[in-house]
């Protein structure tokens, strides 16, 4: 569906909008890492259901599954070096 450079673009960006609400804002610390683990251990799931259910439409899901797995992890590395960066400083 998307090339993997925008996808990995997409979750670096939901991790730095949610990093600026987290110092500005009244989000929790680490909420974020918490947020970005959460959906990829759902993508994950969504994928191992999608190749049970086979056929076109279990391929198609696949697909879903795994672009939505690849930003759900890039965002899920920005957010944690995010947090160390900047709670470091």
């Amino acid at each position: 569906m998307f090339d993997t450079l925008a996808l990995i673009l997409i979750g670096a960006v939901v991790a730095c909008v949610l990093q600026a609400l987290q110092l500005y804002g009244r989000v929790p610390s680490y909420f974020n890492v918490k947020l970005f683990f959460m959906l990829v251990l759902l993508t994950s799931a969504c994928w191992i259901i999608s190749l049970a259910i086979g056929g076109w439409g279990g391929m198609s899901l696949t697909a879903i599954a795994l672009d939505g797995l690849v930003a759900a992890v890039s965002g899920l590395i920005c957010s944690f070096l995010l947090n160390i960066v900047l709670l470091s400083g």
